[in-house]
């Protein structure tokens, strides 16, 4: 078959003396967009995006305010520059100019004499997902640590956990969270876009996301937002928004399935054909009389009718709107549900993410064009491109990400798999990332060794005993491909600049520490050659996409998930134990506590996730700020004027404190306090506050944070399903005694 790929070149043609060059930023920040920097004498002078003005067909990929703002980060005074070994105590600062012989021949034999003595469970690989490339990405520390005889790793997904798990449970073992949504090309088929959680045109969801929802929104398609804040999406897009408490969101979806369901709105044929466990009449063989979703809707298995005023009382979403809500998505055929990863970050997130695609299966709105599984990544995954492979731990030792200031406290003692010994970290800022950070960073005195491998003295670096200088994406070559499925293509990073500094790419720093640990095949490859074997299933000329940036593939038969399954179910059925869309999941009714961490029920179910306290009336949510991705850009001042960090908070519970828009306020719980100011508007629902994640953790001499990192106040606790809940937290707010620190 010929390559159907197309080559492009999205950039201006070179001036004279100067030399661009088509990369994209190398970070997880939900779209992979053209970042072109514009090069004179080894020096980046202007970055620049893909030119070309919108059109669907062929979507430009534009970057936004953090892409064209890296000469900012590249250049920053602040820039590691050599490797540093810590000379105060942990989390001052104050570090010493070493050579890198000097560091790795220290974190060599530091790192032999800890196995030795402590075993490989001691050792924690704490790099995440500062580099996601395909070369330079997660698979560099794993790569390596699997070598060195295995690790103790943190194996969920601090964004997506609960979704990834509630995917797997209802669409089958084999399903993608990245590839089971729809092609934002399908949106303008729907009639009806429901988009809970979700804010494209904040935390982005693939690139050119909102201009697809402007296509929509232009020929008819009613948009309707469900969310604590209004946000910006909402603001551009929607025809009504619905406020809703954090936390509350599957009650929510549960009483809309009521409604559907009570009313006979729901798809009783489709459901039949390709649902299990919906009815009684549908349940697998073995479960018990009265285990469907139809039944728990009724009140039939409990005495509780999932009434929209049952919900209303929890979630602060009047019952006719819950009603209204629910008669609309069941009679617009078809109907999109598009949830967003944050109702899922929270106690029982995986049950918001599973009553969601219930809701879409119920209405016959899966697999179909024009709907939409509940999913909002894409339909097609990296076209075959593959990571750097990293083999397979050797060692059973692995932690809920969310549990990492717990592990550190407690080690043997709270039940984990080993006393952690030794860190290491390569473009991962976790002390900042991980919910409770004055608990982290008190969890260190049993800690012998950490490692950080960065570009900047992160909140983590400056907890570290070994600092090592990383290149940046600017300074290497790489591919990337886009981020959760959200499109069809490629870009080849290409290098633009000589290593500043002594800077070193993270292939090298671990090929050269390797071979000090006594490892001989870590890398055997040179980076064009390892490039060459990542692409080859995918692009078929390398040297024409190496040398013009981007590769299209060809676009999937199926614009949206699943649609083999609905159109040929006997052919191409789901990868779930019944090969049905289970709403009652035989995997949980055979292991209903699969991580140890908590029951979850084989069918959606409410579980009230918060305690309600006097002392701490308000409710936390921490949404994307558009001048981060996550912690990175945190010490950008320039690009930190598109998004200012401050704590929203509704008009009225202002005005019950005492406090007016702008002041300088303290947000605080048991666990914390941060200040900054506060932004009093009606853009938030009434006991709901809302912090910005990833500012980085600055505190005082107090241990009281000074720049409004919301996860001083999160609580290091994990969800059934192991994912993070950072939007499951009560705090209260005051009058700061003293101004911001300058």
């Amino acid at each position: 078959m010929p390559d159907q790929t197309i080559y492009q070149k999205p950039r201006r043609a070179d001036r004279a003396g100067e030399t661009v060059v088509t990369s994209t930023c190398g970070h997880n920040c939900g779209g992979r967009c053209v970042v072109n920097a514009h090069v004179v004498e080894d020096r980046i002078v202007k970055i620049s995006t893909d030119p070309a003005r919108w059109q669907p067909e062929l979507p430009p990929l534009h970057a936004c305010a953090r892409g064209v703002g890296q000469i900012e980060r590249l250049y920053h005074k602040d820039r590691l520059q050599y490797p540093m070994r810590r000379t105060g105590p942990r989390g001052s600062g104050q570090f010493e100019r070493i050579t890198w012989d000097e560091a790795l021949n220290h974190v060599a034999a530091e790192m032999l004499r800890i196995r030795k003595t402590h075993g490989n469970a001691a050792v924690l690989d704490a790099s995440r997902s500062g580099n996601t490339a395909m070369l330079h990405g997660f698979g560099v520390s794993k790569r390596f640590m699997y070598r060195f005889g295995g690790c103790t790793e943190l194996w969920s997904n601090m964004s997506a956990e609960a979704e990834i798990f509630a995917v797997r449970m209802t669409f089958g073992a084999k399903a993608d969270y990245k590839t089971s949504g729809r092609e934002p090309t399908d949106y303008v088929n729907s009639k009806f876009i429901l988009m809970w959680g979700w804010s494209p045109a904040d935390g982005t969801f693939g690139t050119g996301t909102p201009q697809y929802l402007k296509e929509a929104k232009k020929k008819g398609v009613r948009i309707v937002c469900v969310d604590p804040r209004r946000t910006r999406t909402s603001v551009a897009l929607a025809d009504e928004h619905i406020f809703i408490k954090p936390s509350t969101d599957a009650a929510a979806l549960i009483a809309m399935a009521y409604v559907i369901v009570s009313e006979g709105l729901h798809d009783q044929a489709y459901c039949d054909r390709h649902v299990l466990g919906f009815d009684d009449a549908h349940l697998p063989e073995g479960a018990p009389a009265g285990a469907s979703y139809k039944s728990y809707l009724l009140g039939e298995s409990d005495g509780v009718p999932k009434t929209p005023e049952w919900a209303a009382a929890l979630t602060g979403m009047p019952a006719d709107t819950i009603r209204r809500l629910a008669i609309e998505f069941a009679t617009s055929k078809p109907a999109a549900l598009q949830c967003g990863y944050a109702p899922g970050r929270t106690a029982f997130g995986e049950q918001f993410h599973r009553a969601a695609y219930a809701l879409a299966a119920i209405t016959g709105n899966v697999g179909v064009v024009g709907g939409n599984s509940g999913v909002s990544n894409g339909a097609t995954g990296r076209s075959g491109i593959k990571s750097l492979p990293a083999g397979t731990n050797p060692i059973n030792s692995k932690v809920s990400t969310p549990l990492l200031a717990d592990l550190l406290a407690r080690g043997r003692s709270g039940g984990y798999p080993a006393d952690i010994k030794m860190i290491y970290s390569a473009g991962g800022d976790l002390f900042n990332q991980c919910p409770n950070a004055n608990k982290m960073a008190k969890s260190l005195d049993g800690v012998e060794l950490i490692v950080v491998q960065d570009h900047f003295l992160t909140p983590t670096a400056r907890h570290a005993d070994i600092v090592l200088p990383a290149t940046t994406f600017w300074e290497r070559n790489d591919v990337h491909t886009p981020w959760a499925g959200a499109g069809h293509y490629a870009i080849y990073m290409k290098q633009a600049i000589q290593p500043m500094y002594e800077c070193r790419n993270d292939m090298d720093i671990f090929a050269d520490l390797a071979a000090r640990v006594g490892i001989n095949d870590y890398d055997d490859k040179t980076e064009d050659q390892w490039l060459r074997e990542l692409t080859r299933d995918a692009v078929g000329d390398f040297d024409a996409f190496a040398a013009l940036g981007v590769a299209r593939f060809a676009a999937p038969k199926d614009a949206v998930a699943f649609a083999a399954q609905i159109r040929d179910p006997e052919n191409h059925k789901f990868t779930t134990p019944s090969g049905k869309i289970e709403i009652y999941s035989m995997a949980l009714a055979a292991k209903p506590d699969p991580y140890g961490l908590g029951v979850i029920p084989p069918i959606p179910t409410w579980f009230d996730p918060v305690k309600p306290e006097a002392k701490f009336p308000l409710m936390l949510c921490s949404p994307k700020s558009r001048a981060r991705t996550h912690s990175i850009h945190g010490n950008q001042p320039l690009l930190a004027r598109v998004d200012p960090d401050d704590v929203w908070m509704n008009t009225d519970d202002a005005a019950a404190r005492g406090i007016r828009n702008g002041q300088t306020v303290r947000v605080y719980n048991n666990r914390g306090s941060t200040l900054l100011p506060v932004k009093v508007t009606s853009r938030i629902a009434p006991g709901v506050v809302s912090i910005k994640e990833g500012a980085w953790f600055t505190p005082d001499g107090k241990g009281d944070d000074t720049r409004g990192c919301a996860n001083v106040l999160a609580e290091d606790r994990s969800a059934p399903s192991g994912a993070t809940t950072y939007n499951t937290n009560l705090v209260e707010v005051e009058q700061a005694a003293a101004a911001m620190p300058g």
